[in-house]
């Protein structure tokens, strides 16, 4: 099987794009299928994969730099679908595009679109104006309608997808983040601390991610003074990661005069992340509560990653709600709830919380090979299909 990998997503290194897009496209290449991954060259010293890949030049200016990158890969796959070159075309993040999907129409060749939220809903965010908005919204229903699958990463997305837009059930395919078990493990804690010049007998909770208006930082901090009140260590956190919110989260810190107690680490490249997750004693997975009212429980990605290290949880969750993972492997939390937020940890560390590991079943079931394989066999099914 031939695949076509598109996205206009920033692939240099130390993004979370950049993990996502090469696990799949690894898998399937040593999967034997002939693969190409085309992205858009954002800097310099873009990395090197074991598989075929273009970068394609990128501007930088926004919405004329995608017009351009996007006229570029369609005229590209325009003459490739004429010589028959590809059998599926997978997509990533090109959202505004409807003619890219169109055209895999009128070839006959499957074409997939990896969705993972609403860009209509971005642009409401941003505050654009009615008109834009409109115009956004046709351009979404127009992509998703064109395609001949839509992937998404977690199931409350599949189903407001289907019900905004309008989409059959078998339109839409759930395929969870994956985690790469051999990379996140558990490690020695102090052997762990040890290399990241951290303290041996303190008490770190952690927290790896982006600083955005997805997460809950605030709680994070109003719990600190609670935290430490109640354990006889030294207790810090460790927020590694970086984003928009990174510079407004510091001053809370500072406010609240606890910056002493807190380390931003910033961004660290994905091999160190292990190290880092291995060096807590708790590791902290929060999301605003009107989030997860809307988006429902997002399956976080990170949380994959700490529970694969087997270092214990504290997730936030909607009393009522499935739980995104089995009860006993995670402390779940009132949303935005700091006394919540308190107990858990003060539990955890002074052993009155047990929770069990799960990472047999992560290897089995929530590794990215395992969702990769899904895919595969999808597309397959897809091609197959088309005879």
């Amino acid at each position: 099987m031939r695949v076509l990998y598109l996205t206009d997503a920033d692939l240099a290194p130390h993004k979370a794009p950049q993990i996502h897009v090469s696990q799949f496209l690894k898998h399937w290449h040593h999967s034997a299928c002939e693969v190409l991954l085309r992205a858009p060259r954002t800097r310099d010293d873009m990395p090197e994969f074991e598989f075929p890949h273009e970068w394609l030049p990128h501007s930088g200016v926004r919405l004329l730099g995608d017009w351009l990158f996007q006229r570029r890969i369609y005229q590209q796959l325009k003459q490739e679908l004429k010589e028959r070159r590809w059998d599926v075309v997978y997509t990533r993040q090109i959202s505004t595009f409807p003619a890219l999907y169109r055209l895999c129409q009128k070839f006959s060749v499957p074409i997939l679109c990896e969705v993972n939220g609403f860009l209509l809903e971005n642009y409401q965010t941003g505050g654009a104006p009615a008109w834009k908005l409109r115009m956004v919204e046709r351009m979404e229903a127009s992509v998703l309608q064109y395609s001949s699958l839509v992937v998404v990463p977690y199931k409350a997305l599949k189903k407001r997808m289907m019900g905004h837009y309008d989409l059959a059930d078998s339109k839409v395919m759930v395929v969870e983040n994956g985690v790469d078990p051999q990379l996140f493990r558990s490690l020695a804690k102090q052997a762990c601390r040890k290399a990241l010049g951290l303290e041996a007998g303190a008490v770190y909770i952690g927290y790896v991610g982006s600083f955005d208006f997805y997460h809950d930082m605030e709680t994070i901090f109003q719990a600190y003074q609670g935290i430490a009140e109640h354990i006889k260590q030294p207790v810090y956190f460790l927020m590694v990661g970086d984003g928009e919110r990174k510079v407004a989260m510091q001053d809370l810190a500072a406010s609240l005069g606890i910056a002493s107690f807190v380390h931003f680490i910033g961004t660290v490249p994905n091999q160190k992340v292990p190290e880092y997750i291995n060096a807590c004693d708790v590791m902290l997975a929060l999301q605003p509560k009107e989030r997860l009212q809307k988006m429902g429980e997002a399956g976080f990605l990170k949380t994959r990653e700490y529970l694969a290290c087997e270092v214990p949880v504290v997730l936030s969750h909607i009393q009522g709600e499935p739980y995104p993972f089995t009860e006993k492997t995670c402390v779940y939390i009132e949303p935005e709830s700091a006394e919540s937020l308190t107990k858990a940890v003060v539990d955890v560390v002074n052993g009155k919380q047990y929770l069990s590991s799960m990472r047999d079943e992560i290897v089995a079931y929530g590794s990215w090979a395992y969702s990769a394989e899904r895919l595969r066999k999808k597309m397959q099914a897809l091609v197959e299909k088309r005879g």
